[in-house]
């Protein structure tokens, strides 16, 4: 393909996608009703105006660690809290876990 013919095809993508703009209608369903095939038209929508990564587009998320843990087997109940040692949390999962409890 010689480069006069990519960018005469850049340019009659670039038409298309405006045309979409302008229409109020979704790249898919104007894609459609023109007879142009979704994820072709997305394909050069995309690699002609490719979108930037703003911090608009991210969300934080602040994920809460639970205060406590709660351990039940037959019938016994332990709750650790978050500031139990880890070493004393360790054997008391372990033993939870065998089922010697």
């Amino acid at each position: 393909m010689s480069k006069a013919l990519s960018e005469e095809k850049k340019l009659e993508w670039k038409n298309l996608i405006e045309q979409q703009r302008q229409s109020g209608l979704s790249a898919q369903k104007w894609a459609e009703q023109n007879k142009i095939h979704p994820r072709v038209f997305l394909y050069w929508k995309n690699k002609l105006f490719p979108k930037s990564m703003e911090k608009s587009n991210f969300i934080e998320l602040n994920i809460r660690r639970p205060d406590s843990i709660t351990l039940q087997v037959r019938g016994l109940c332990i709750r650790m809290g978050s500031d139990c040692n880890p070493a004393l949390r360790k054997q008391l999962i372990s033993l939870f876990a065998e089922g010697s409890c």
